[in-house]
């Protein structure tokens, strides 16, 4: 979809090129939008090679490998110069979730199993499959008891927690007492004469006086002691009043965290090994039926600040304070530019639709769907789902948000309101119920003593 021609709105880019001075009524449309006033009608560009070359212009042109018009930048898929982004060119582009360090590979994908290569301290093989038949399995380990995959011959796998001492051994069977290790649960083995111990893997001296022994950690009259003179831990396999169960491992997956918590998709408490819970099993409202994230939460705040907003912790601090009190799941920050760090280079890339709080509308299908400049629906209800209403004037300050960032994520020119510190200077708005470039770019110069909302994005 990167490499056909743009759908370029004309107005936009006479706006970016300084035609437009304003964009309240009277002085022309926010970018994107003709003059007769519907946000969602755009001119498109046709593909030409007979014409000198303009990069810029939105048309192909010879030389160019590509021109998305006011959609190109260093941050986006078309650069500045008409070349399409590419991995290692420094850029994070909205294809790439890395580019550069220890952890990106070569294709700007983080390392992971799975790719082929052997790169993390906890992978034995990585054939580039998931296949378990083959050598490798699909968690790199090495093919056989501890690969993690129960096998034909195996009475448990916990891959690398297996342990002599743990509660699947290394020969994936179940620890028991009397196979010669002390496993969970067990204060000893009945081989062991010092001190002495039962047939239970307790010691003998567990229930034959009231003073702990050597070895002893309770007595069996306490609460929280178990029969072997123990404390009642998670991960002995016995219950404790605080588990809702234990079933003598440490491992994700089984029914059982290692937090000794039920894993119950949909119970509405989130525990360990689920991405989030709900308390439903309904699918499309953020958290899906197997507690994994199907959607993202993008909002627009309740609150207006003035253009002296602080440091990047502080304005995203706002997002988050408006989400918590929402009761919204996750982590949000701030759609704004700071001076080296724009959304494009360190928000986080949802393949997942965002939607707007309450309602559950899609603003984009993902997070390239975000950034082309054309959203489904504006980013119009507050953390609450709260639906505002209003219209296109850059005139009216509780139809802007702060962003100082283009639809591609990057940042204009310049320090906005003196970095975010000051009430002085201008940065530039969106108007929070357009849909195309005018969202994030259509009020180019608006005076930072005005209060104006946010745009928080779930990360």
């Amino acid at each position: 979809m990167f490499f056909r021609t743009y759908a370029i709105p004309l107005l936009a880019a006479l706006a970016l090129a300084g035609c437009f001075s304003d964009l309240g009524p009277g002085d022309g449309p926010p970018p994107g939008q003709t003059g007769d006033g519907d946000p969602t009608t755009t001119t498109t560009s046709e593909v030409t090679t007979g014409a000198a070359s303009v990069c810029g212009d939105g048309l192909l042109q010879a030389g160019e490998q590509c021109d998305a018009g006011p959609l190109n930048g260093d941050w986006a898929i078309c650069k500045t110069d008409c070349t399409v982004a590419a991995c290692g060119d420094g850029f994070l582009a909205p294809t790439e979730v890395c580019d550069g360090g220890d952890d990106c590979l070569p294709d700007c994908t983080f390392v992971r199993c799975g790719d082929g290569i052997v790169n993390q301290s906890d992978e034995q093989c990585d054939d580039g499959n998931r296949d378990d038949s083959d050598a490798c399995a699909h968690t790199c380990r090495e093919t056989g008891c501890g690969d993690g995959v129960l096998q034909d011959g195996e009475i448990c796998d916990h891959g690398p927690h297996n342990g002599d001492t743990a509660a699947c051994t290394t020969a994936c069977t179940l620890a028991a007492c009397g196979d010669g290790f002390v496993g969970p649960g067990e204060a000893c083995e009945p081989a062991d004469a010092d001190p002495p111990c039962d047939a239970t893997c307790a010691l003998a001296s567990c229930v034959a006086n009231t003073d702990p022994e050597p070895g002893e950690e309770c007595q069996v009259t306490e609460d929280g002691c178990t029969d072997n003179c123990l404390l009642n831990v998670c991960g002995d396999g016995l219950l404790a009043l605080t588990e809702t169960c234990d079933d003598g491992n440490l491992v994700f997956g089984d029914g059982c965290t290692p937090d000794c918590q039920l894993e119950m998709c949909g119970d509405g408490l989130l525990v360990a090994g689920e991405a989030c819970d709900d308390g439903n099993q309904a699918e499309g409202d953020g958290c899906s039926a197997t507690c994994e994230r199907d959607a993202y939460f993008v909002f627009v705040t309740a609150e207006t600040f003035s253009g002296a907003l602080g440091t990047v912790a502080a304005t995203d601090d706002r997002c988050q304070k408006s989400a918590k009190d929402a009761k919204l799941p996750g982590t949000y920050r701030a759609w704004l530019s700071f001076p080296g760090a724009p959304p494009a280079a360190d928000f986080a890339r949802h393949d997942a639709p965002y939607v707007l709080p309450g309602s559950l509308t899609p603003v984009a299908d993902d997070w390239l769907d975000l950034v082309d400049g054309d959203l489904a629906h504006a980013i119009d209800h507050t953390a609450d789902g709260v639906a505002l209403t209003g219209g296109l004037a850059c005139s009216e300050p509780a139809d802007l948000a702060w962003t100082h960032t283009r639809a591609t994520g990057s940042p204009f020119p310049g320090e906005p309101c003196s970095g975010w510190l000051l009430g002085s200077g201008t940065a530039v708005a969106g108007l929070v119920h357009a849909t195309n470039l005018g969202w994030t770019e259509g009020c180019p110069a608006v005076d930072c003593s005005q209060k104006l909302r946010l745009y928080c994005v779930e990360q």
